[in-house]
């Protein structure tokens, strides 16, 4: 038998290497871009967005620090509020599933658990305070619902990667609390002020959530998330029943038959309306009645990752309600060719169309606007319109939305407001929540495509 020469071998491997390569060129091609968006330029502003945040937004006395300039360098007030608290212990530890060998990332979370367990737990009263500060107030703050359901959220996901018991236990404590303290047994849901009883009347106006006797969309939506979450690691039958009671609530009650939520509703689920007002007093009471397309769309998503926890695959009711979410915010609440999503629209009495009161892209939609349009795309393969408005708000994004430069995301966008580009990167309700979510939540849609 004659023995193989160095030439063979070069022959040999030239020829597998051409076959390899033409049979991995299609595949290497497809999973470039995920509707029709290139899969690394997902990734490298994923990865960008998060290894700013941490550990930059990390002080080492305790929590996250909250405001930032537009350069990322710290701004001199940093109020310590349990919605930043909470998102940024929430964004760590979901960004740790992501980067499962990140240590900076599994710190930063346990850092933020510290602070929120340690410094915000109100050990008197029970429920988390709204500040770091009102711990040594010598009066009763009011609590907030909406902001300790993010407070759940983020704990829920950090049990994801820590099973130490103690956060369960925590879990359960501020799940039982806002059950005693805020759930309606009459009329179901939960209302969002906890408030002092000497608290006045002129005192419950500033603090600007509407009447508390009222029950509100943003906070109802986001106790539906937190739960979602809650019931993937903590399966108890009260939370199963709380969770389906808010996922027919938000579906069901506060969604309209029109296909928009809104805003604010009376204890027993009636929702507040001014249309029958006149324009000026409708303008000057927008914040508690307007369609908000940010919301709307964000919700889709909400309702589906609700069914989809507690059926094992998403209901044809929620579907349905979902789409029609996302279609009335594709239909009124888009600028042409979905490049960017309005801030706010209304349908004032006796005109046969949509106004839109708030021009502004602000970057939570935008975000959340991005990710729901992709799984609407994996829903709904043969309507192309998902995936056309997908690839036009990345474009959007892209252009308007990420500072390429100082890096992060502007509080708005700047074809709308160019002073977003010297505004503040980071303040109280704005840490990269929406957008880490956003980028976290289509980067793993792709990911399961290849």
């Amino acid at each position: 038998m004659m023995k193989p020469t160095l030439t063979h071998y070069l022959a040999a491997f030239i020829l597998l290497s051409l076959l390899w390569s033409c049979y991995s060129e299609p595949k290497t091609q497809q999973e470039a871009t995920y509707l029709g968006v290139p899969v690394d330029a997902i990734e490298q502003e994923m990865d960008a967005l998060i290894h700013i945040f941490f550990p930059t937004a990390i002080d080492s006395n305790g929590g996250y620090w909250t405001n930032f300039e537009y350069d990322w360098t710290r701004s001199e007030a940093q109020p310590k509020m349990l919605v930043t608290q909470a998102r940024g212990l929430w964004t760590a530890a979901r960004a740790s599933l992501v980067y499962p060998h990140n240590d900076t990332l599994k710190q930063a979370a346990h850092h933020g658990y510290q602070f929120l367990t340690k410094e915000m737990w109100d050990t008197e009263n029970g429920g988390f305070y709204l500040y770091a500060t009102d711990k040594t107030a010598s009066t009763f703050k009011h609590k907030m619902i909406y902001a300790h359901a993010f407070a759940i959220y983020a704990l829920a996901t950090y049990s994801k990667i820590n099973p130490d018991p103690a956060v369960k236990d925590w879990l359960q404590k501020a799940f039982m609390w806002m059950e005693e303290v805020s759930h309606d047994t009459l009329y179901l849901g939960y209302y969002n002020l906890v408030l002092p009883d000497n608290l006045s009347q002129e005192d419950i106006q500033k603090i600007g959530w509407g009447n508390p006797k009222w029950k509100d969309q943003n906070a109802s939506i986001h106790i539906l998330e937190a739960f979602t979450t809650l019931y993937e690691v903590m399966p108890t039958p009260l939370v199963k029943q709380r969770l389906k009671e808010m996922l027919h609530l938000v579906r069901d009650s506060m969604v309209n038959e029109a296909g928009y939520l809104h805003l604010y509703f009376t204890n027993n689920w009636q929702p507040i309306s001014h249309r029958d007002s006149s324009r000026a007093y409708i303008l000057e009471h927008l914040k508690y009645d307007h369609r908000s397309f940010g919301h709307d769309i964000e919700t889709a998503y909400l309702l589906l990752e609700a069914s989809k926890i507690l059926y094992g695959e998403y209901d044809t009711q929620t579907l349905a309600v979902a789409k029609q979410l996302i279609d009335q915010t594709l239909a009124y609440g888009f600028d042409k060719n979905y490049f960017g999503l309005h801030d706010r629209g209304y349908q004032f009495a006796g005109s046969d169309s949509l106004e839109i009161v708030g021009p502004q892209k602000v970057w939570w939609a935008q975000a959340e606007a991005w990710h729901s349009l992709a799984l609407a795309a994996e829903l709904y393969p043969n309507e192309p319109l998902y995936q056309q408005a997908f690839q036009q708000m990345w474009n959007y994004i892209q252009t308007h939305i990420i500072d390429h430069e100082q890096g992060g995301w502007y509080a708005s966008g700047l074809d709308i407001n160019p002073d977003s580009k010297t505004a503040k990167k980071a303040q109280e309700w704005k840490g990269i929540y929406h957008d880490g979510r956003s980028l976290m939540q289509v980067w793993e849609y792709a990911q399961r495509k290849q």
